[in-house]
């Protein structure tokens, strides 16, 4: 999904539904910090995990310290709801949207949803891994 690659050039801007579920789901959110380096800082929703079965959701957000690019237009962060496969240690982002401003502040710059998104394993060690863990309760 292109939310996760910020430079990708084939934005595709969605309906007003999935908007109003990205601004509403996630703007009341309780961020926790994952983890940072000097560009980028990383946050989970971790108190509104939603789980059936073996799949859970949980939104995350890239919150930028540089400004980043989606063709001409500037982001300084993006929030995604990702799909977590617990048993069979995958994601996938389903929906995800891009702000002018830092913490999901600001205007919405773009957003996307892809409900029928592709599974991806988790790779072992680094954030990624982390983020299944929180979703899957494996901490």
């Amino acid at each position: 999904m292109w939310l996760t690659r910020i430079r990708h050039s084939g934005v595709r801007h969605t309906t007003f539904g999935v908007l109003a579920l990205l601004l509403s789901s996630s703007a009341l959110a309780q961020w926790s910090l994952l983890g940072r380096n000097e560009n980028l800082r990383i946050y989970l929703a971790d108190s509104e995990i939603r789980r059936n079965g073996d799949i859970a959701q949980m939104w995350q957000m890239y919150d930028y310290v540089i400004a980043q690019w989606i063709g001409n237009r500037v982001i300084y962060s993006v929030r995604n709801l990702v799909e977590y496969d617990c048993a069979g240690k995958r994601s996938r982002t389903i929906a995800g949207a891009a702000y002018s401003e830092q913490m999901g502040r600001g205007s919405v710059v773009a957003s996307e949803e892809a409900a029928n998104a592709e599974w991806a394993a988790v790779p072992a060690g680094g954030s990624q891994e982390k983020m299944w863990q929180v979703a899957c309760g494996k901490n």
